[in-house]
């Protein structure tokens, strides 16, 4: 699976109409573009003026083809001009790891 994250950041003057009808149009978002498997639209429980959009594809193909789906271009300039940051993610569940086996558990270890 292959997985969009985006932090929309909206100034604290927006109105609460124009961030909803922004959070709408993410919504929408499935029923219009076939490759999109899932969509999660949620406001950030430790920041008012944000809200995490997550994307879900079957594969990294699919989340290009989305990119370039006529129905994604209105979305990227609505949130151009409500939003002051937008912050993207992408995340490959499978895509091997570039570390080898139990480096990752040795790096999260020296974390805690």
């Amino acid at each position: 699976m292959f997985y969009q994250l985006v932090s929309f950041t909206f100034p604290e003057d927006i109105t609460s109409e124009a961030r909803t009808s922004f959070e709408d149009a993410l919504r929408s978002l499935p029923g219009k573009i076939p490759e999109l498997e899932d969509v999660r639209v949620i406001r950030a429980f430790d920041d008012v003026n944000v809200t995490g959009y997550v994307s879900v594809f079957a594969s990294e193909e699919d989340y290009q083809r989305y990119l370039e789906h006529p129905d994604h271009a209105p979305i990227g300039v609505l949130a151009e001009s409500v939003c002051s940051r937008i912050r993207r993610l992408l995340l490959d569940d499978d895509r091997p790891s570039i570390l080898a086996s139990g480096q990752q558990d040795e790096q999260l270890s020296q974390l805690a």
